[in-house]
């Protein structure tokens, strides 16, 4: 992620000693001479909150951002109140930092970038160590600045949080292995399996369903998904699903479900 603000220089050859590709933001090539400039333009928010909250109040992790862009008071303190709000810690400005919850310091750490104005916000793993509750609220929270007009860049491993957040997905294991909008990416299992990554929960699901004659053409690729297939097909069936069961049935799901937990 560090190529994306200039800190990181695209990679030296060995004949010439200078750097080979470069990165593009809103078609304007990064200068590492201009670092100061992108932090306007795209915020990195890194996996451990801790490397992004050093001061002694909250509200000064905040402002920090703000500060060094050269803003006024009035400015620094109206951001530090927004960008507060937005993540869910509205009033938490006196909270000393290393005090707050795991889900509170992920929230704070992406509230230290917001305060900035990024249009592109790059995210590194951030479901990472939290619980169901923290995650569901930052998942919501990233769906709601992405409704919004932020761009997203998230590097995760959380693949059932992939199809909420994500319209293109790039699958990486030391080159580009596939990259296409999230319902082709995800829709080709063997290749995501051979990746070592799993599929979504929900799309196991609804191929367990397919066995016993449940209709679905595409498979939903997340709860929200999921809830619409399921009304719609009853809706089709004017407010009945019908399913049956096979002897031959149980084998084919068996032979899924050992697919599917090929890490076992």
């Amino acid at each position: 992620m560090l190529h994306l603000n200039g800190i990181l220089p695209g990679k030296r050859t060995h004949e010439s000693g200078k750097g080979s590709g470069y990165v593009e933001i809103f078609g304007t090539t990064i200068d590492p001479k201009k670092i100061h400039e992108m932090p306007k333009k795209i915020g990195i928010v890194f996996q451990n909150p801790d490397d992004m909250l050093f001061m002694p109040m909250l509200g000064d992790d905040i402002a920090f951002g703000p500060i060094n862009l050269g803003m006024d008071k009035e400015e620094v303190d109206l951001r530090v109140k927004e960008s507060l709000a937005m993540v869910g810690l509205a009033g938490y400005e006196q909270r000393v930092p290393h005090h707050m919850s795991g889900g509170e310091k992920k929230r704070a750490a992406l509230a230290t970038v917001l305060s900035m104005g990024p249009d592109i916000l790059a995210l590194d793993e951030p479901t990472a160590n939290l619980d169901p509750k923290s995650r569901r609220e930052l998942i919501d929270i990233l769906k709601g600045l992405k409704d919004q007009g932020k761009t997203l860049i998230i590097i995760t491993h959380d693949i059932n949080a992939i199809p909420e957040l994500t319209d293109r997905v790039i699958v990486l294991n030391r080159t580009v292995i596939a990259d296409g909008n999230t319902r082709e990416i995800f829709s080709d299992t063997d290749m995501l399996i051979k990746a070592g990554l799993e599929i979504p929960v929900i799309m196991q699901f609804f191929e367990m369903l397919q066995f016993v004659g449940y209709p679905c053409d595409k498979l939903p690729l997340s709860l929200e998904g999921a809830v619409n297939n399921l009304t719609q097909t009853i809706e089709n069936g004017e407010g009945h699903i019908h399913l049956h069961y096979h002897k031959h049935t149980h084998s084919k799901i068996t032979a899924t479900l050992n697919k599917f937990h090929y890490h076992k």
